[in-house]
């Protein structure tokens, strides 16, 4: 079966003298891994196509028993030279495409994924967002778009309003805290010892997160407690949702 699709390069190999692997992101498809015979000397078929962080549309066959993708030639759409010139900028992009290849998004949730990924892109090589948001927003994003999304309404343990009832006439606020395994908010009446402690300016970010698009990310400006305090509790969310964790530089699964 032969396909054409527009993908993102997540990464390449060469695995003989004049062969390459790539790992492409596909709109429609997902992540999927295909070989590109002789990829590494055509400058006909795949002339700019075959590098990290290149937009291209593929021309996509199998082999003659169907175990494995061919690429038969791509076409060049977006290189992303405001990223590549740019190499803390690259650095962040490096972080996103890494996630996006451990979650393995499949054929189903590919294209809001892929849209969201170029959305991020395209906001980062035309404006400035804070190096240590980005791949936190992203990330948080990312996991709510795949039906993740937590519930910031109510209290995940007696289910009333989790904010209106958090402080009650002149009483001093109760601490709202964030349920990892339960995936939602705690109330300050409910004694849940693993949740993590979030204030609720970090509320309203995770609120904000779920209905922004990224082009709106470079307007967030944060504390670095509350930073600290977000990139914890999104953390061991994936963690626990995902079974993803960000050591020594990629993402592992626990």
């Amino acid at each position: 079966m032969e396909f054409t699709e527009k993908a993102l390069v997540l990464k390449v190999g060469r695995f003989r003298e004049n062969d390459v692997w790539v790992k492409l992101f596909c709109a429609g498809r997902g992540v999927i891994t295909a070989f590109a015979f002789g990829g590494s000397r055509s400058r006909r078929r795949f002339s700019g196509c075959l590098d990290q962080l290149v937009l291209a549309s593929f021309r996509v066959g199998t082999s003659r028993r169907g175990s494995y993708n061919v690429l038969q030639e791509g076409e060049l759409l977006h290189g992303f030279p405001g990223l590549r010139a740019d190499t803390r900028k690259l650095g962040l992009v490096a972080h996103c495409l890494k996630f996006v290849e451990a979650v393995q998004v499949g054929p189903e949730g590919a294209r809001p994924v892929f849209d969201l990924l170029l959305e991020t892109l395209a906001t980062l090589e035309s404006g400035v967002v804070g190096a240590e948001m980005l791949p936190l927003l992203f990330k948080a994003k990312l996991t709510f778009e795949q039906g993740l999304a937590p519930d910031l309404a109510l209290c995940v343990r007696c289910g009333r309003p989790a904010w209106d009832h958090s402080c009650l006439d002149n009483e001093v606020p109760h601490q709202l805290a964030f349920s990892v395994e339960r995936g939602g908010l705690v109330c300050g009446f409910c004694d849940d010892v693993q949740a993590e402690p979030l204030c609720l300016g970090s509320v309203r970010v995770l609120e904000w997160i779920g209905q922004s698009r990224p082009a709106d990310w470079p307007k967030l400006a944060l504390e670095p407690g509350m930073r600290r305090e977000l990139g914890r509790v999104v953390d061991r969310f994936v963690a626990w949702h995902l079974g993803l964790r960000w050591e020594n530089g990629t993402y592992r699964k626990i």
